[in-house]
């Protein structure tokens, strides 16, 4: 189902963009609960807009995890960010490794959302075929679905950038 068709098959004027959940938080979650959501997760919150965890890696590494929300009058951005930190530079982590499994699931519900669409929208959209190693829409770069919603997707195995930003609404 393309998302220009969602809101009318549905009759509803919400985008599939609203129900996709980073780290247990979405666009419509309200501002007063993402604290406590991302705390019962592990996150620290270091200021009003973001949130970290680290854990330890293979190799004397560390994950990092960061969850930043941007959240005005007229627009709300959500951004989930996992790198890898650390270690021996002479050891990179290993090439075509699997996304973890843990991202999966919001990682593949945000590129269905944009790139479930006849092909000349994903051309259009650039969504490179899905690989267990890597995803990516649009080179990993922010891409406008339409006058509201934009997104950013790039993930592998050493790191994810996913973004979603809603704008233009009232809130």
């Amino acid at each position: 189902m393309t998302i220009q068709g969602f809101a009318a098959a549905t009759g509803s004027q919400k985008h599939p963009l609203t129900a996709i959940e980073i780290a247990g938080v979405s666009l419509t979650t309200p501002a007063d609960k993402i604290a406590g959501i991302l705390q019962t997760q592990g996150y620290t919150q270091v200021n009003s807009s973001l949130f970290t965890k680290s854990e330890p890696a293979p190799s004397g590494r560390s994950t990092v995890y960061r969850i930043e929300i941007d959240d005005t009058a007229t627009s709300r951005e959500l951004g989930y960010f996992r790198s890898l930190t650390g270690g021996r530079n002479k050891s990179p982590s290993t090439r075509d490794a699997a996304i973890p499994e843990t991202e999966i699931a919001m990682i593949r519900q945000l590129y269905n959302a944009v790139c479930n669409v006849p092909e000349d929208l994903q051309t259009e959209r650039k969504c490179m075929p899905v690989e267990p190693a890597s995803v990516v829409i649009n080179h990993g770069m922010m891409l406008t679905i339409d006058t509201n919603y934009s997104v950013l997707l790039k993930a592998s195995d050493s790191s994810t950038s996913l973004m979603i930003k809603e704008s233009g609404m009232e809130r």
